[in-house]
């Protein structure tokens, strides 16, 4: 039998979410999404005021539901428990900000992304009633996505090496001169 730790463990690596872990899991009713609180990974932040480290967590805020990519037919909703620091050498508090939650939304940008790419093959309408978003709210997702992307366009996905360029005119003289 699995115990909590290697359960939660196990619901982190299905739920893949870049710099979070599950430290929490709670399910409704059989049709109720299932409900994942996530903590980052990272237990230091970085002071946006002056640049120093800090890991004297003030105090910590939970957020409300938050949509994710579904686990099959299962919707999921997050929690996210973000720690609020305290920095010692400016004595200001602040929160950081993690790229995998969209700002200004209760969604992630996984599953913002995933939403653009079916509106590009359906319509907003169709999508949000897909998922269970007011088809507004999945409106304003879906045009603040596609503006944030224009402005902070993801860099291009590395491809595998199909051909290496030779200096021809080395090869050449290294070549005649393997001939004398």
């Amino acid at each position: 039998m699995m115990s909590e730790m290697q359960r939660l463990a196990a619901w982190t690596l299905a739920l893949s979410l870049p710099g979070f872990r599950v430290v929490h899991e709670s399910r409704g009713q059989p049709t109720d999404p299932v409900r994942f609180t996530v903590s980052p990974i990272q237990d230091v932040g970085l002071c946006p005021h002056c640049g120093h480290a800090s890991d004297t967590v003030h105090r910590r805020h939970r957020s409300s539901p938050i949509k994710d990519l579904p686990l099959g037919d299962q919707a999921v909703e997050l929690i996210v428990s973000t720690p609020q620091y305290e920095c010692e050498r400016c004595e200001r508090f602040f929160t950081p900000s993690y790229p995998a939650v969209a700002e200004g939304a209760h969604a992630t940008e996984r599953f913002l992304a995933h939403c653009a790419r079916l509106i590009d093959f359906a319509d907003i309408a169709n999508v949000a009633g897909l998922f269970g978003v007011p088809k507004r709210t999945m409106a304003r997702w879906y045009y603040d996505y596609i503006q944030r992307r224009q402005q902070h366009p993801l860099p291009a996905p590395l491809k595998p090496i199909e051909s290496i360029g030779i200096d021809e005119l080395s090869q050449k003289k290294s070549t005649d001169s393997s001939l004398r």
